[in-house]
């Protein structure tokens, strides 16, 4: 059983809750923190600064714990002298966080159907939400506005825990929404997409070849996992077979061993587009002075699809297809990569050829 406390509201039966003046207890000891900003004190209360050291110090250890926090989000809430607003000082890199107040908003498009029945209690927000360059981040959109800017969104760091910052609800009363969030918070996150096994992995090639021969097919079919370490691991499996030797990288994803390639991965529900914050990522890595270094972007393009669905499909829109052809950058997409790679295990090119491709082709590769 999941234990959750609430901070900031009263909760439901049987679940803990705590005021914000309150002294904090052991939050250690919890699965789970429901953090409701709405009702942070706009006054200076005794326990108040230590109880955010207490939570800044909690965030922490649940991010190395794997576990989860929710947060209702609100306006920052500025101490003089300080730089960072109190009520997100808890954040990790709180500086790194960015909230771009709107007069109101209306327009919102779900990334996450996780937060589905949540998302739908929001008529109006009054929030877009930024995540400055991390090093081993993820800051993924649980919801779009139409301009593709996050209005609710999750942070993850080293692909452990996660913080989930949501706007408040608009349609129900407060007490309710921190009743779906309790629920939320017992509810597994979705499995991997249901068809991700019928995908045909071919016979691998013979043991001369000096092929990984104790890999399970899953490992190859994570290609086009919802799960971004599985797929990133997918990935670097791939490059290894064709003869691509990579190692995590803190930057980007992963770095060649012995030779001056970067590799980034992203996944999308459609196209690549200049928004993409793994765009964004490379397109500071590829602008620096002096670099020398051959970026392969891989993207797990239309991720929600079956991969015998994504053919004819525009994968990249066509400013972004220009910027990867100025800057040198081989992109493709999971399809693609897992097709060359097929083409080797078939022995209509060898390892040695597809290498190549990728190193030295510029712009968006189509197999």
């Amino acid at each position: 059983m999941t234990r959750l406390l609430v901070i900031g509201s009263e909760s439901p039966d049987k679940v803990n809750s705590i005021e914000w003046a309150q002294p904090f207890p052991d939050l250690e000891a919890y699965d789970a923190l429901i953090i409701d900003l709405s009702s942070f004190p706009k006054d200076y209360p005794r326990t108040l600064f230590n109880n955010i050291g207490v939570l800044k110090r909690t965030a922490r250890i649940f991010i190395r714990d794997y576990k989860e926090i929710f947060c209702i989000l609100d306006k920052r809430f500025r101490v003089p002298f300080k730089k960072i607003p109190l009520n997100y000082s808890w954040i990790p890199y709180p500086e790194k966080f960015k909230i771009n107040p709107m007069l109101l908003g209306k327009s919102k498009k779900l990334c996450d159907e996780r937060f589905s029945e949540y998302m739908v209690t929001v008529e109006r927000w009054y929030s877009e939400l930024f995540w400055e360059d991390t090093t081993n981040y993820s800051f993924e959109a649980i919801a779009v506005n139409k301009r593709q800017n996050a209005i609710a969104a999750t942070l993850t760091i080293n692909d452990r825990g996660k913080i989930h910052f949501l706007p408040k609800a608009t349609t129900i009363n407060h007490s309710k929404s921190i009743e779906l969030l309790v629920d939320l918070t017992k509810k597994e996150e979705p499995r991997d997409i249901p068809w991700l096994a019928s995908v045909k992995i071919p016979q691998l090639r013979q043991a001369e070849d000096q092929w990984n021969r104790n890999v399970a097919p899953d490992e190859y079919r994570n290609l086009f996992s919802l799960n971004h370490k599985n797929f990133l691991k997918a990935v670097q499996l791939i490059l290894e077979d064709l003869g691509i030797q990579t190692l995590p990288n803190a930057d980007l994803d992963l770095i060649g061993l012995k030779s001056n390639i970067v590799v980034k991965t992203t996944s999308m529900d459609e196209k690549v587009e200049a928004q993409n914050p793994a765009v964004n990522q490379v397109a500071k890595f590829v602008e620096k002075p002096n670099r020398n270094e051959k970026v392969i972007f891989v993207a797990n393009t239309y991720r929600n699809l079956p991969i015998n669905q994504r053919g004819g499909k525009e994968h990249v829109d066509f400013p972004m297809k220009l910027f990867f052809e100025a800057h040198k950058v081989s992109f493709l997409t999971t399809l693609s990569l897992f097709n060359l790679w097929k083409k080797v295990v078939a022995y209509q090119i060898s390892p040695q050829e597809a290498s190549f491709l990728l190193q030295n082709e510029k712009g968006e590769i189509t197999i």
